[in-house]
């Protein structure tokens, strides 16, 4: 079996060996460790003869010469380190500096615009972006423009590689056309090394709104400047050593209201502090302003400065509050309120003093004389002084006229085409002096009826006063008659008709009305009652329902409910003859009712105790 060859299919196993003993081959000679290798392998049989061809007796002085050891080793040369591509080409990008044009539509101003870009290509993986440097108060939205990633090339499958790109051409990216004018150093120097030239550099063209923009911010800061006064730049750490804790305290007042006014040197802020007054209801402790810099005047502002959300900085502001403005007597505005100076500390007039060389006038106190015309106000104290006690309320006025209102009938001056039309109650209480006014309600007009006017003193329009001290003119019924307008807050109306205690009171009132509203009023109820014939008609109102109307005098009647009447009641028979046939159905008795001769009574309106009633 041994001389049968070593091929596939010619080796066996013997099933007679059982010694699978392996020589040992590492041994010890002289003190040395060494390898001792032979034909016998596994159970002393003999091994391969491949792999001990060379254990033959006449090869053992060519396997122990070395000859290294003549001739030295050679010296091969290692082989180089291979480096992949994304570790060489690690944070190594292209730069590129492009521009494109994009169009502008609807605007008077400019057609397009130029917007300048990045084009950055990424050597490691072939991806490129585009990116637009921000620029300040553009307004448009800026940053990177097209995404990190391969970019296919127009009407092409194959993407754009480094090898494409190059200074002065135009690239199509997602069908927007970019045109290069530019490279940094070591795009250049990159491009050189793979034998590449780039092209000549170009200026790139600028862009005509932006230098529009810069233009008119140019000389808006020039005129500024020139206007400014010369301010000596001071440390402000000098300012705090100096001046901490020295603050410039004024009493005003605005709004009939007292104020505090901290002026303070350190860095010349001004913070308002209002002073609360006992049991005045507002919290304790408010501050009006917080500490900042007052500009003296805050509206003298640029055209195009977008003041809706942008605040103003000292580029804006031509000039600030100083010491030297602030002085006992005068008049200072701080965002618009009118803050009079009234008085200072004692700290104050001596900084003023000393160091300004400005004696502060003596305390002023608000008093009520002037010489100024005052216009009316809806508010009849708008005018009056803080140290003015208020009126006191007549009290047997209140009592004794408690329930009783005049009431006028009123239709409005039309401005408009929608005001065509509107009639209203006006209500004055005698009790009060206030009035009231009620719109009456009319069928598809838009409008709810109800209360129109709270009740109130309504002030005469266009008064003027001489002095302060003077009361505001209202509205009284000495200027209430049939035909008179009358002005209340920017309406007119006309006043078309009156109530029959209108009459009743002026007559045993005459001492406190004109003749000309005596006879006004008697010859309008004199043609009412000559015209009383004529149907009367319901004016349907949430809060009057008992009021009717003429349609040829437009006269405000009250009615009243069928019950027993006073000697003293006025009467007004409608003249319809009543029906003679008691037998009716209920529609017809319905109609009956409502054309029955109404009797107007003075108590009813009035509706006073009989005790009352009497008296006047």
């Amino acid at each position: 079996m041994e001389a049968l060859p070593l091929i596939p299919g010619y080796s066996f196993q013997n099933p007679c060996n059982h010694d699978h003993k392996l020589k040992q081959k590492l041994d010890h000679k002289d003190g040395y460790r060494v390898v001792r290798d032979s034909f016998i392998g596994t159970g002393r049989r003999p091994v391969d003869a491949a792999s001990s061809a060379y254990s033959g007796r006449h090869y053992e002085n060519f396997l122990q010469y070395d000859p290294s050891l003549t001739y030295g080793r050679n010296k091969d040369y290692p082989c180089r380190q291979v480096i992949p591509h994304y570790v060489l080409f690690a944070q190594k990008c292209l730069k590129f500096k492009a521009f494109f044009r994009q169009s502008v539509f609807n605007s008077p101003m400019e057609h397009f615009r130029i917007r300048h870009v990045n084009i950055i290509y990424f050597l490691e993986d072939d991806t490129m972006c585009v990116i637009e440097p921000s620029v300040d108060n553009a307004g448009l939205q800026q940053g990177k423009l097209v995404r990190r990633g391969k970019i296919p090339k127009e009407n092409s499958p194959t993407f754009y590689h480094w090898k494409d790109l190059n200074v002065g051409i135009n690239i199509s990216i997602y069908g927007v056309v970019y045109h290069t004018v530019d490279c940094d150093t070591f795009t250049e120097e990159y491009m050189r090394s793979q034998g590449i030239d780039p092209g000549n550099r170009e200026q790139p063209p600028p862009d005509s709104y932006t230098q529009d923009r810069l233009a008119k911010l140019a000389v808006s800061r020039a005129s500024s400047s020139r206007s400014k006064k010369p301010r000596p730049e001071e440390d402000p750490r000098r300012r705090f050593l100096e001046f901490d804790g020295m603050v410039l305290t004024f009493d005003a007042i605005w709004n009939e209201d007292s104020y505090q006014i901290m002026y303070f040197l350190t860095d010349d802020t001004i913070a308002v502090k209002e002073m609360i007054r006992p049991n005045s209801g507002k919290d304790p402790n408010r501050m009006l302003l917080k500490k900042t810099k007052i500009p003296k005047n805050w509206t003298d502002l640029p055209v195009w400065y977008p003041s809706i959300y942008l605040e103003r900085t000292d580029e804006e502001v031509v000039e600030y509050y100083c010491p030297m403005d602030l002085k006992v007597g005068e008049t200072i505005f701080i965002f618009g309120r009118k803050f009079l100076l009234l008085d200072c500390d004692s700290f104050t007039r001596r900084y003023y003093k000393n160091m300004l060389g400005i004696e502060q006038p003596p305390r002023i106190f608000p008093t009520t004389s002037s010489s100024s015309r005052c216009l009316a106000s809806p508010h009849p104290t708008s005018c009056t002084s803080l140290s003015k006690k208020s009126k006191k309320e007549d009290v047997i006025r209140q009592i004794f006229n408690h329930p009783k209102k005049l009431r006028y009938l009123m239709t409005m001056v039309a401005v408009r085409p929608e005001d065509e039309g509107r009639e209203f109650i006006l209500e004055y209480s005698l009790s009060h002096g206030t009035i009231k006014i009620n719109e009456l309600s009319r069928k598809n007009s838009g409008r709810r009826a109800g209360c129109f006017l709270a009740s109130r003193h309504i002030p005469k329009s266009h008064s003027k006063l001489e002095n302060c001290d003077e009361e505001v003119p209202i509205y009284t019924p000495r200027d209430l008659y049939i035909g008179a307008i009358i002005d209340i807050f920017s309406h007119r109306f006309l006043i078309t008709g009156a109530d029959l205690f209108v009459m009743k009171y002026i007559e045993e009132n005459q001492d406190k009305f004109p003749e000309e509203v005596v006879e006004n009023m008697r010859s309008y109820f004199n043609r009412v009652s000559v015209g009383s014939s004529e149907r009367v008609e319901d004016i349907k109102d949430d809060h009057l329902d008992n009021f009717v109307k003429t349609k040829k005098n437009d006269c405000l009647i009250p009615a009243t409910k069928q019950i027993g009447l006073s000697p003293d009641a006025q009467k007004i028979d409608s003249g319809v003859p009543q029906p003679q046939d008691e037998q009716t159905n209920p529609c017809q008795k319905y109609e009956r009712d409502r054309s029955l001769p109404k009797q107007i009574t003075w108590a009813d309106q009035v509706q006073v105790p009989c005790t009352l009633m009497t008296n006047t």
